[in-house]
């Protein structure tokens, strides 16, 4: 557009200078016949030369718009491999990194690409697998010796102080709960963790849930404080739901502060579980390994219609997981 505009200018000067340079009488020599005799005024040759540059400013905003529509189609035509590699690349998951790219529109310059992103994936695939299955083995072989050791604490437990051995006790039990949530995490990732979808009452799977995390939260002065609505049915895998609902709790009881409030209620076509305390400062918080959060990202990629939401702000912390909503025969409706 720059081009067309600094040509059409500089046309405009050069007919306005020649048509000013010959309004008076003058012959050209290679045209005998062609003479002017003071038919053009200075006024006439600034108004010939104006209608020349409205005439092609004219034809030049079709042009230019023209020219840039063909120019953004190309551009998107050309940069399509790209963007259907990066949605592509956005899919990736544990459970699918070995797969292939694939690209219909494969030209030369994206060859070498696409194949040296092939053969990354590949490498990473085995890596992730190797490390999988390399703590998937230590948590398998860790469970049997550290069931041994909460029977022999139990067996002992006339030979070993009480407090010594609750202790004991309560260090084996997290070191148990660490070892099966490794477990879990390096199956789940993994994909070999079966899904069995049925129907069932989400409020009393959450109240029952509650009522187990509200004897934990007594022996700290704290409560959970649940207000659910009855009969919520919802399409998951019970198991699944119990096991996020679980470590929700367990992350709110260990990262807040005071009570803590839990609802149940619908959300349109979801029942949403919300979880909200007052955030614990961060000197007073002790560091963890992360494996609930964990866990709760792998049960969500097997569980693709759940969603889980989280809000942080400078003295709360809530989360929310929305399930699909089941209509029932009779279902208490509100």
């Amino acid at each position: 557009m720059v081009v067309a505009a600094a040509f059409i200018f500089l046309l405009h000067l050069t007919l306005e200078k020649q048509l000013l340079q010959t309004a008076c009488n003058k012959v050209y020599p290679e045209l005998p016949d062609w003479s002017l005799h003071n038919s053009l005024t200075e006024a006439e040759v600034h108004q010939i030369a104006n209608n020349l540059l409205d005439a092609a400013l004219l034809w030049l905003i079709p042009v230019v718009l023209l020219a840039v529509a063909g120019g953004y189609w190309l551009a998107r035509q050309s940069l399509r491999p790209i963007a259907n590699v990066n949605r592509q690349l956005q899919a990736k998951n544990p459970s699918n990194l070995g797969e292939p790219i694939s690209l219909p529109e494969l030209d030369y310059e994206f060859r070498d690409l696409v194949r040296h992103l092939n053969e990354l994936l590949v490498r990473l695939d085995d890596s992730f697998e190797e490390m999988n299955d390399y703590a998937a083995k230590v948590a398998h072989e860790l469970r049997t010796p550290l069931a041994i050791l909460r029977l022999k604490v139990e067996q002992g437990g006339e030979r070993i102080a009480p407090e010594l051995a609750d202790e004991v006790e309560g260090e084996l039990h997290r070191l148990t709960h660490v070892v099966e949530q490794s477990l879990l995490i390096a199956r789940a990732e993994r994909g070999r963790v079966m899904t069995m979808r049925s129907v069932f009452n989400f409020s009393k799977t959450i109240a029952e849930v509650v009522e187990d995390f509200q004897l934990i939260a007594a022996e700290q002065d704290r409560r959970f404080i649940l207000k659910a609505m009855p009969d919520c049915w919802v399409s998951a895998d019970p198991h699944h739901v119990r096991q996020i609902t679980h470590n929700l709790l367990t992350n709110a009881l260990k990262h807040g502060d005071g009570d803590f409030t839990v609802r149940v209620k619908r959300y349109g076509k979801f029942v949403g579980l919300f979880v909200g305390n007052r955030a614990r400062r961060a000197s007073t918080t002790e560091p963890t390994l992360g494996l609930g959060l964990r866990v709760v990202g792998a049960l969500l990629r097997l569980e693709p219609e759940l969603r889980l939401q989280r809000r942080h702000g400078g003295n709360y912390y809530v989360t929310r997981l929305l399930v699909p909503l089941v209509e029932q025969p009779g279902q208490f409706q509100i």
